[in-house]
């Protein structure tokens, strides 16, 4: 191509003059070669890719990896044309996660990540707009052992006192989440000791009856409930 009568350039990033697959750079001269001033998009390149009309070439190295510390999952994809990628939990869609360029647009490597809050078995999926391209990779994030023998008992007209069994062992559990619905409301209380193994809930409706759900906890992660229900009634 020409512009100006000065040559456009349009080369692959490994300089090779074949065509084939890859991604290519375009050079575009804005002033005489020869000029002291010149200035090109050389210096700002723009990188055009080239792909073959079946498919894009995606893979994911790595697998999928869990950060405890920061309750975060990461997939790194490396492929064209432009990706998306979507998040599965237990072979539910879950919300998309992030996805960033590690580097330039030459390798197309992209990292994915995630945040956690729910034990499962998650799948990160990296597909592009070429129908047969896809690649995916699974990981399991283990859950926190649930606490046991839950009951609810009335204590006082708008009361109730929640016992538990913590696992054993802990597993790292550091607290619990007690939430509550009946008579058209519904909240939640924590407690900070994973050694604790009841908690006083009050300013409860009397003649209601109320779901009592409780979860242990770490660092923003969850076990699956347990649940208990108890009705109060005047005494």
């Amino acid at each position: 191509e020409f512009r100006d009568a000065q040559r456009v350039d349009i080369r692959r990033w490994n300089n090779a003059n074949s065509p084939t697959v890859g991604i290519y750079r375009c050079d575009i001269p804005t002033n005489n070669v020869n000029d002291d001033d010149d200035i090109s998009v050389r210096d700002r390149p723009v990188y055009v890719g080239l792909y073959t009309g079946s498919t894009g070439d995606i893979s994911i190295s790595g697998g999928v990896t869990f950060d405890p510390s920061q309750l975060t999952l990461t997939c790194i994809s490396t492929g064209g044309p432009a990706t998306t990628v979507t998040w599965t939990r237990d072979s539910t869609t879950v919300t998309q996660g992030t996805q960033t360029v590690l580097n330039d647009p030459v390798t197309a490597q992209y990292i994915h990540t995630l945040t956690v809050t729910t034990a499962g078995q998650y799948t990160c999926t990296v597909a592009n707009n070429k129908p047969s391209s896809a690649s995916s990779a699974s990981t399991t994030v283990a859950g926190l052992p649930s606490p046991t023998d839950v009951t609810a008992v009335q204590d006082g007209l708008t009361s109730i006192t929640v016992t538990w069994t913590t696992p054993d062992p802990l597993d790292g559990i550091t607290g619990y989440t007690i939430s509550f619905t009946g008579g058209g409301s519904s909240g939640s209380e924590t407690v900070s000791s994973g050694n604790t193994m009841s908690h006083f809930l009050t300013g409860l409706t009397n003649g209601q009856t109320y779901t009592i759900s409780i979860v242990a906890t770490t660092n923003g992660l969850s076990s699956a409930p347990e649940q208990a229900t108890v009705g109060l009634v005047m005494s």
